[in-house]
């Protein structure tokens, strides 16, 4: 026997069936910030009060030669400094009034995850600042449109020990693109990265090592032109130095504030995270500049 038309449908139940919102929540994806870990952070030094901490520079005396009877020849160096000015303040806020909040599915507990990504987003500002650092290093290796080779990685070596800067204490760090498009490419980093290796902990984001040092990895190296170039760098953590300011009140590990204040003239909670912080390149010299073009 056929089956009957004139079934019940979708449409016929359609007041029957329920739509609902799931418990989970799609949130954005993070890059993982890396750069303050390792680099100098000065902001004890602000601790109470002040928007600027100067460094000064020595430099290198020289050697004369010296005869009896005749008077030394006096060294006078013109020293310098380094000035680090804390006066980038950003904030990030939200408001949500009571109507709101009463209605909000309260599993999804909405406040305190955009307080959390409010805090994130603060903290890259800073992260940011530090990477475009890179580009004020004095040396340069590596050309734009070209990808990285072996050859502008061992000149990076060469440049960093010919500087006198202690290679032992350097990091790599490059945009992912250039670790996975341009250096996985050739066998020696391919075999290198994917061999255990023991890490070193101090060195936060660590995926691997490039001739014994380790590398880092970040999507907040930015572009540095139109083209697909990107601005590395193998650096020693006192080539840049950064602090954050003694905003009132309590501060998390990258310097961010978090306030919540309730307004009742608008019945509204209005949370806000900002950071107050500055960067500066405090020896040109003690990074060197890695350009790929990927």
């Amino acid at each position: 026997m056929a089956f009957p038309t004139g079934t019940e449908s979708s449409t016929t139940l359609a007041v029957m069936i329920p739509q609902l919102w799931g418990t989970k929540i799609n949130d954005f994806y993070r890059q993982k910030l890396k750069l303050a870990a390792f680099f100098t952070n000065r902001s004890d030094e602000l601790a109470g009060g002040g928007d600027t901490v100067y460094t000064p520079g020595l430099t290198e005396m020289a050697a004369n030669s010296k005869t009896n009877a005749t008077q030394v020849t006096l060294n006078q160096p013109t020293e310098t400094k380094q000035t680090l000015q804390v006066s980038n303040w950003f904030e990030v806020s939200f408001a949500i009034e009571d109507n709101q909040a009463a209605q909000v599915l309260k599993s999804y507990s909405i406040q305190q995850r955009y307080m959390k990504n409010a805090a994130y987003t603060a903290a890259k500002k800073l992260e940011v600042a530090l990477a475009t650092g890179f580009q004020s290093f004095t040396t340069v290796v590596g050309t734009t449109t070209v990808a990285l080779a072996d050859a502008s990685v061992r000149s990076a070596i060469s440049s960093a020990e010919i500087a006198n800067i202690d290679f032992e204490e350097c990091v790599w760090f490059l945009h992912p693109k250039t670790v996975w498009t341009d250096l996985m490419s050739i066998d020696r980093f391919a075999l290198s990265l994917n061999t255990a290796n023991a890490t070193n902990p101090v060195v936060k984001g660590q995926m691997g090592t490039i001739y014994g040092q380790p590398l880092v990895t970040t999507n907040l190296i930015t572009k540095i032109n139109t083209n697909a170039d990107y601005c590395g760098a193998l650096a020693v953590a006192d080539s840049i130095h950064f602090a954050t300011g003694a905003l009132p009140g309590q501060r998390d590990q990258n310097g961010v504030r978090l306030q919540a204040n309730y307004v009742p003239d608008f019945l509204s909670t209005v949370i806000t995270a900002d950071i107050l912080y500055g960067t500066v390149v405090n020896r040109a010299a003690g990074g060197i500049k890695i350009v790929s073009g990927v």
